[in-house]
Formats: structure tokens, sequence, C-alpha cells
């Protein structure tokens, strides 16, 4: 064939594969944070079938060719956008898809590697088959999980078969998913199945698995360490890191010790909410003969995050957060959103209000919507999703490893994005309230606060937020009460000096009283001069108030705040209505209900 046929080939057959790849819903990369170029979408319409009987296993369901039904893959099954829409879905399903290897896997110029098979999330216990051998299972249902597929992969022809495990245990980490199967009242719909994209992907032989970013201090740089799989002395690590303005040149000094990299420079610019600047690295692994063996993509943000005495700073300045408590349900996709776009809406409309944060509630969100936080700048608190809520007897400590494992997990994921500046353990003693807090709980409790606070002593750990508090870089509170004067009330008895300490009795009368409060600090925990944040308030229309309007409510509630100066920030319940809860800004459908220059008039006059 002449090189002119060839061209012309190779021009229709991107155009093609173009087409095609407009028509596969999510088709963006889902890890912009970590990226390799050689990559394959398998999102898209998958064979899908119940297992109400639970028959597959015995069946060899994943020996087969087919199943009966179809689904639209990330789409968990209780979405309409699945095309499965099934609210009380049983216990057991499958999944599988047929494929072909795509020419984007090829590594023209590279060392020959190894194909991976990527699912970001599939709630909740998955095990997974690829031409009728089992290539392994993964249990937790927000955390991604990758299998080596290169000793079973063929170019064409290729099945990959899911079961996945999906029960109404309280026991299993579920967030505000419904534990009865049924939304209601701050319980929604449940989640079953996959929910974020499946990929495969080219890594090299030896590849880098993760890596971690620590900035200096000063902002003068920082440290990457690498976590590699197969490393050998045959090959050698390399970082380049690309200015803001694309410019290479300006980078200065990278000196490597084994895995870790010290890059000090005198030219970069914080990331902040107001300024979210941004450096691109690529990171690589080369062979003696100079030939790239793996390379990945990413980006890092220069910013620090720290408590001294009653104040958060943020790259040494004091910040007053103004966030909003985002539980991350989307209009037909419920923990997915329909495309990356919407992501991006959501936090663009939120700066839009005068927002500087979120906390993102009871789930573990997307990589893209950390993404679009961190390049539109929106600061983040990353919320572990509780498990045993409402569980009389305790957790198990099969379910606490659990819960341990896949926190440890997410952490490691969502190391490198700036926009996350705290990690919250736990929520209003949900899954550690077993005789009060006591005993086993306790200890479990604490051990997994210390523990988050050994995998990232670089950030701030709320440990069990709005309840009480144990081992906290911030003390908050949760509060809905039917009138801003109550809430002047509150405050006045929350201007704490180191050392407090307050007793329970004044909140059991409030409770007693009707109020929503809940005590934040333990029996015999005094407070220890750590920042105030009121962490949950608002919640408009879902409980009784005076009768104002939602924008009246909302001034008054929140320009009470700035006649405290001990508070040092808020987070608003909630931006937008999710299914029966309906106390947002804004409809579920993303329609404000007040005018949003209003909301950010308000916000506007808060601290900064």
């Amino acid at each position: 064939m002449k090189t002119g046929s060839i061209l012309i080939a190779m021009i229709i057959s991107m155009i093609s594969a173009g087409a095609a790849w407009a028509d596969v819903p999510r088709p963006e990369h889902p890890r912009p944070d970590f990226e390799r170029d050689n990559w394959q979408n398998l999102n898209g319409e998958w064979d899908f079938s119940f297992d109400p009987g639970d028959r597959g296993l015995s069946e060899s369901w994943h020996e087969r060719d087919s199943l009966p039904d179809k689904i639209t893959v990330p789409f968990p099954v209780e979405s309409e956008l699945s095309g499965v829409a099934e609210k009380r879905p049983p216990e057991v399903m499958w999944y599988l898809r047929r494929f072909d290897l795509d020419p984007s896997l090829e590594w023209p110029g590279k060392t020959p590697g190894r194909l991976y098979v990527n699912f970001g999330a599939v709630d909740y216990e998955a095990t997974v088959w690829l031409n009728g051998e089992k290539l392994g299972g993964h249990i937790g249902g927000y955390t991604p999980f990758s299998f080596d597929i290169s000793g079973s992969v063929k170019p064409a022809g290729n099945v990959l078969a899911l079961r996945v495990k999906d029960s109404l245990d309280r026991m299993q980490v579920r967030g505000k998913q419904s534990p009865t199967g049924k939304p209601y009242l701050i319980m929604y719909t449940t989640v079953s199945g996959v929910w974020q994209t499946v990929y495969l992907e080219r890594r090299g032989d030896p590849h880098i698995k993760n890596y971690r970013f620590v900035p200096n201090e000063d902002l003068s740089g920082g440290v990457f360490e690498l976590d590699t799989s197969g490393y050998t002395d045959e090959v050698r690590p390399v970082l380049e890191i690309i200015a803001p303005d694309g410019c290479r040149e300006r980078i200065c000094d990278v000196t490597w010790t084994g895995m870790k990299a010290r890059w000090k420079t005198e030219l970069t610019e914080p990331w902040s909410p107001d300024n979210p600047t941004l450096y691109r690295v690529n990171l690589s692994l080369v062979s003696k003969s100079g030939r790239t063996v793996d390379e990945v993509r990413g980006y890092v943000g220069m910013r620090s995050i720290k408590v001294e005495g009653n104040q958060v700073l943020l790259n040494g300045e004091p910040f007053y957060q103004k966030l909003l408590l985002d539980q991350g349900y989307f209009p037909g996709g419920i923990y997915t959103p329909k495309d990356d776009e919407a992501m991006r809406a959501d936090v663009e409309t939120y700066k839009l209000m005068g927002f500087n944060g979120l906390r993102k509630h009871q789930k573990i969100e997307d990589p893209r919507f950390l993404y679009w936080c961190d390049k539109l700048g929106l600061v983040v608190w990353e919320e572990m999703p509780s498990l045993g809520f409402g569980v009389p007897r305790g957790v198990p400590e099969k379910m606490m490893g659990r819960f341990d494992q896949e926190w440890m997990e997410a952490i490691g994921r969502d190391y490198n994005h700036p926009c996350i500046i705290a990690w919250t353990v736990f929520n209003e003693n949900w899954g550690i309230a077993h005789s009060l807090f006591g005993g086993r709980s306790e200890k479990w409790a604490r051990d997994a606060v210390k523990r988050t606070r050994r995998a990232d002593p670089t950030r701030l750990i709320v440990d069990n937020s709005g309840s009480w508090h144990f081992d906290s870089d911030i003390w908050d509170f949760h509060h809905y009460l039917s009138t801003a004067e109550k809430s002047r009330d509150l405050y006045e008895k929350y201007d704490f000096k180191k050392g407090d300490h307050v007793g329970l009795g004044w909140y059991f009368l409030k409770l007693l009283s009707g109020d929503a409060l809940i005590p934040v600090f333990m029996p015999g925990e005094d407070y220890g001069g750590q920042p105030i944040i009121v962490s949950e308030y608002g919640g408009f229309g879902f409980y009784p108030t005076k009768g104002q309007d939602l924008l009246t409510q909302y001034r008054d509630y929140t320009l009470m705040m700035k006649n405290f100066p001990q508070i040092k920030g808020y987070c608003y319940t909630q931006p937008y209505d999710v299914e029966q809860e309906k106390n947002g800004l804004m409809t579920f459908d993303r329609r404000p209900k007040v005018p949003i220059e209003e909301i950010k008039a308000i916000n506007d006059q808060m601290g900064h």
C-alpha cells in the first residue's frame, strides 16, 4: 500500500474512532491528576443481569458470552441514566463487556509494558473475570481498584465479567444511602454497582503506582515521592515541572535521592480559591538506554494549610471558610453526573454564590469533581462515609477493618489534590456511638484518627464533625435552630477559652426543647483552643422555622455570625435539594430559588 493510501486509511480510522468516542458516556479521562496517554474507555452499554437467587457463581456466568439485559456504565443501577432504574435491586448483579483492544493502547517508541483494567468505583463488593479467568476482587464502594490483565487479554474478542454484591447491611460503609432501601428523612436512594469510569491502561514494566507531593513550608518548591511497582536499578526516575505559563526553563533545581525528588525554586505562585494556580507535572521512568519505560502526567498546587492558635492559615494568612454542605447527588445519575460539565457547573455556581469551599458530606467524590475544585478554586473537607448508622450493638471488628482500609485507599488516591485541606474521619458519632461512645468503639475511633494523621500529617484533621470531639484540629459544631436569635444565644455559649469544659446538661435541655443540637465535647475532654467553625446550619424548608423567605433567613442566620469573632467560618446546608430533603439554595436540577448575586452579597460581608 502506498504512503498516501496508508495516511488516508489512518485518517478514516481516527475519524471513526472519534465518532465512536463521542458516543461514550463520560468519555474524559477519569484521573487528570494521574493520567497516562495510552488508555481505552470501557464506558457505554454492557450486558447485565440481576441474580436474585445468587446462582451466577454456581452456573459460571463469568464464562458466558452474553447476559439478557443491558445497562449503561458508569451509572448506578438505581439511576435513570443507567437504563435500569431499579430502586430496590436484589443484592447480587452481573455485568459483562465484550471488547477489542484499541490502537490507543499501543506504545510507539517505548519498551513493552503491562495492560491493566481499572475500576473507578463499584459499590460494594466486586469480583472480576477476563476471558473466564478470575482476576480478583475488591470490597468498598468509593475507592478504585485495578488488575493486571497482560496474561489473559487478547487483541480481539475479550469478555470482561463482573459480579457485584451490595446489601442494605447497616454495618457497610454507605454514607447517606438509606439502610432500608427507601429514602427517608436525611437518607437517600441507594447506589449499587459501577458508578465511576471503567478503563484499560497501558503501564510500564516497571511502572509508577502513585506519587505524593508535599510543598515546602515556604512554598519554594516541594518534595515528590514515588511509589513504584517492579522498580530496578535499570531505570531512573525523571521529573518535569511546567509553570502555568507553559515555560519549562523557569523551573529550577530537581534533585533525586532514590524515589524522592526535591524541587527548589523561587518562582512558585501559591494556590488559593482566589488564585487556583496549578503546575503541570510529568513523571517518568527511563531506562539506561534512554527509552521511556513509564510516564504519568498530573499537576500540583503550591499551598500550605495549618492552625495557629484559633486561626486556620492558608498560605500563612488567616482563612475564613465559607462552605457548602455538598451531598454529591446529581439529576439522573444519583452519585454519577451525566457529564463532566455538570461537575464543573456546580463548582462554578458555588463560586458565583460567594462560597470558597465545600464539606463533601458522606461521599468520597469522583476525582473529576476534585479536579474542577483544584482548577477553579474551592477548598474541600473530604469526609469518610459512615458505617453502622443507627446500629445499637456496635460495629463488628471486621467492618471496622473495612472502614479503615477504604479510608486509607481514599487518602492515597486524593493526596495530591490541593483543594483538599481537611480529612473528616467521622460525622456526628455515626458508627461510633455504641454505649454512648465508649469501650471498643472509642478505641477504634481514636486509632482511626491517629492513623489518618500518620497517613497525611500535612492537612487538618476533623475527628468527629459536629459531635463529641476528642482529637481534632478544628472544633466544629452543627445546629438547626428555629430562629436566628437562638443561634445568637448558642454562639454566646461557644465563646470558649482554652481549657474550658462544657457540661452535657445544657445540651440535653436544648434537645428536650426541640432544638437539634449535639454536644461537641466528649466527656472528659476540654477545649484545646482550636478554631471554631459552624460546619452545619441552615437547612431551611426541612424543619420548622419562623416562616421568613429563604433569602431573609440566609441573610439573618449568616450575618449573625459576624458578631462572634470566635467563629472562623461556616458551612451552609445545602446548595441544592436532594430527594425529599427540600432545603437547598437551588432545586435538585440546579435552578436557583433565590438570586445568586444576593447570596454572594451576603457571603462577601463575612470574613476573609
